[in-house]
């Protein structure tokens, strides 16, 4: 006889069973409380005391901690408060009473605390208790009323000129490879208004007489630079913070991005939204216009893609660049406008050609990292990206368009923090700010730091921008709310 092939063995006879290990441990502490167990066998025998089994479990109490009262586990094995006793001899309300009861029993306590009292919880809290609460703010709808306050003296001036004119005898000659430029040492004006922290700042791309704010307090500003620096101009058009800004190339026109899942853009001069886009209910996290035309505005959004909008055809997507994984966070343009290069969380950097929605280059190598900002230089032959692994890479922006590894940025701690890069007006330097509020230069040909300065106390130096024909002018903006000048 072939042991083997039989449950015969010499000791004995051996009979299959399938039980779960869960099971077994179930069973076996059944049998040690109770004193019974369900036979492994099968069916509905019994192993040990059966009387035991037929009587009721006694049901446990316990404490939620403190001098709460004491809780009762439902027929869904939930704990509950325990439910007030009611007098059946009491007036005629007992049915209104018993019914607040069982309506207090039923509803979480977190969720009521959370909805009577208006505490502040988290996004996950109010997922769960989102039947409870009152419709949210109409930003998943409509976007709120646009506004805007002049702060200055006049809109024009006696000869008829308007505010955001540049009184050409302030300034500078235009910086150009024959100028030299210096490293700011000292903070010589600090901008306040903003009651949040500030996201970004832009100058005027022409003469950089106007100064263009975007704050977390969901309004964007135009300061003075030359005169008295102050404010200038409000525009409140955005529900929550301003995620990006920039100008057009002329500076007659500005758009913003926010949080609220609009991208407005506005009349700089008269304070009026001119359009109100919002590409398919998605957030925009950077907005750029085709320096060729003002009419196209191009975003990248949260759902991977970037949109194109011509401002003439009724505000309509006319084209739709989809090839990015993960949310888009910059655009620039090289090559003479002709080409943009995108960048996103994916790691990825897209070369596209202007108008083809299909990448001309695909950049991706395993050590790279995130980079979320990107500045071209001023001699338009290269282009330098924050890489979030603390270093500031370079890339050709003409022909070749591959990285330049002997010009990589190093020092500051940028890690989670999408800080802003700005290069002097002739190219000799290139800044940063970085995650600990210092601002670092460095010399573009060396790659060596040059300088680094404490910009800001508490929080990052998110943004810093060179003044276009001032040689020694920075400034820099941080979430302290705070927007300073160096020289």
């Amino acid at each position: 006889m072939d042991l083997k092939a039989s449950n015969v063995h010499a000791g004995g006879s051996v009979e299959r069973a399938a039980i779960e290990e869960w099971s077994f441990d179930e069973q076996y502490h059944t049998f040690q409380s109770f004193g019974y167990a369900q036979d492994a066998a099968g069916g509905q025998k019994l192993v040990g005391d059966g009387a035991a089994a037929d009587a009721p479990r006694p049901r446990a109490k316990r404490k939620r901690g403190g001098d709460a009262p004491l809780g009762t586990e439902d027929e869904h094995g939930v704990w509950a408060p325990e439910p007030e006793h009611i007098d059946e001899d009491a007036p005629e309300d007992l049915a209104a009473r018993k019914a607040e009861i069982a309506e207090a029993v039923a509803k979480p306590k977190s969720a009521t605390r959370a909805y009577d009292q208006n505490e502040d919880f988290d996004r996950r809290d109010e997922r769960k208790i989102s039947h409870l609460l009152p419709a949210r703010h109409d930003r998943d709808t409509t976007a709120i009323e646009a506004k805007h306050a002049f702060h200055g003296d006049a809109m024009r001036d006696y000869q008829g000129r308007s505010w955001t004119r540049p009184n050409l005898g302030e300034l500078r000659p235009k910086v150009d490879d024959d100028h030299d430029c210096f490293i700011p040492k000292r903070c010589v004006h600090k901008f306040t208004g903003h009651g949040k922290g500030v996201q970004c700042i832009k100058l005027h791309p022409t003469y950089g007489h106007l100064m263009l704010s975007a704050s977390m307090d969901g309004s964007a500003k135009i300061w003075d630079v030359y005169n008295d620096r102050r404010c200038l101009m409000t525009y409140a058009g955005h529900a929550e913070a301003v995620r990006d800004a920039t100008f057009s190339h002329d500076g007659s026109t500005f758009a913003t991005c926010g949080f609220d899942r609009f991208t407005r853009v506005w009349d700089t001069e008269t304070g009026a939204a001119l359009h109100t886009l919002t590409p398919n209910r998605k957030m925009c996290y950077c907005v750029d216009f085709y320096p060729r035309d003002d009419k196209i505005l191009l975003a990248g959004a949260s759902d991977n893609r970037i949109y194109q909008w011509d401002l003439r055809a009724n505000e309509e997507i006319v084209q739709e660049y989809n090839h990015h994984l993960q949310p888009v966070n910059s655009i620039t343009f090289i090559d003479d406008d002709r080409r943009f290069v995108s960048t996103a969380d994916d790691k990825k950097i897209f070369i596209w050609e202007h108008n083809i929605p299909v990448p001309m280059k695909y950049i991706s190598e395993p050590h790279m990292n995130a980079v979320p900002v990107v500045e071209l230089h001023p001699s338009t032959n290269f282009w330098c990206g924050q890489s979030l692994d603390n270093t500031i890479v370079t890339y050709g922006a003409r022909d070749k368009l591959k990285q330049m590894r002997k010009k990589t940025f190093k020092g500051h701690l940028n890690s989670g923090y999408s800080c802003g890069i700005t290069f002097s007006p002739n190219g000799k330097f290139i800044a940063s700010g970085d995650g600990e509020g210092k601002l670092f230069f460095w010399d573009f040909k060396t790659t060596r730091v040059y300088r680094k300065l404490q910009a800001h106390d508490s929080g990052p130096c998110i943004g810093c921008a060179w003044h276009p024909l001032e040689p020694s002018w920075v400034f820099t903006c941080g979430w302290d709310g705070l927007i300073k000048l160096w020289d």
